[in-house]
C-alpha cells in the first residue's frame, strides 16, 4: 500500500473516531499559543519531573499533554504508546487534551502489521489509543472524557 493511501486512511479513521489531525513540520516545537500550559513529554527534563506521584498537585489539572509515538494504524486510526513514550502510565488518561505526535513513516496498514512490528520489541506497558475517551449509556447519552482525555489531536509529521 502506498504511503499516500496509508496517510489518507489514517486521517479518515482518526477523524471518524472523533479526533483532530494536524500537520506539523517535523519535530518542530509545538506552539503553546494554541495549547496554553502544554506539557511536552518529548522533552527529557519534563519526563523526569513526572516519573513519580510524589507531588500530587502536578497531576491534578493537566490540560494539554503531548507524547511522541512510533506507530500508527491506518485501518482504525489508532496510535501506539508505550513506557518509553511516557514518564508515567497514567498521564495520557488524566489530561483533558491528549496530543500525539507521529511520523507518517510510522504508519502501518492494519493491526496484523502493527502486532508483527511490536512483537519484535521488548516493553513493559503499551496501549493503542484511537479517538478521545467516550462512553454511552442505554439512553444513548454520549459522554466524552469518562475514562480519559476529552480531546485527542494527532500531529502528523514527515
Amino acid at each position: 500500500m502506498s504511503k499516500t493511501i496509508l496517510v489518507n486512511n489514517f486521517i479518515k479513521n482518526v477523524r471518524t473516531a472523533g479526533a483532530e489531525v494536524l500537520f506539523s513540520p517535523g519535530e518542530a516545537a509545538v506552539s503553546t499559543d494554541r495549547w496554553p500550559g502544554l506539557l511536552d513529554f518529548s522533552k527529557a527534563d519534563l519526563r523526569l519531573q513526572y516519573q513519580t506521584l510524589e507531588n500530587s498537585e502536578q497531576w491534578t489539572d493537566i490540560a494539554h499533554a503531548l507524547f511522541c509515538s512510533r506507530l500508527g494504524v491506518a485501518e482504525n486510526g489508532a496510535v501506539w504508546l508505550e513506557d518509553a513514550d511516557m514518564p508515567h502510565r497514567i498521564l495520557p488518561f488524566i489530561t483533558r487534551h491528549l496530543i500525539l505526535r507521529l511520523a507518517t513513516d510510522s504508519l502501518v496498514a492494519d493491526m496484523h502489521e502493527a502486532y508483527a512490528k511490536l512483537g519484535q520489541d521488548n516493553f513493559g506497558f503499551g496501549v493503542f489509543i484511537s479517538g478521545p475517551s467516550k462512553t454511552a449509556d442505554i439512553e444513548q447519552s454520549l459522554v466524552y472524557g469518562a475514562h480519559g482525555a476529552k480531546e485527542l489531536t494527532v500531529l502528523l509529521c514527515d
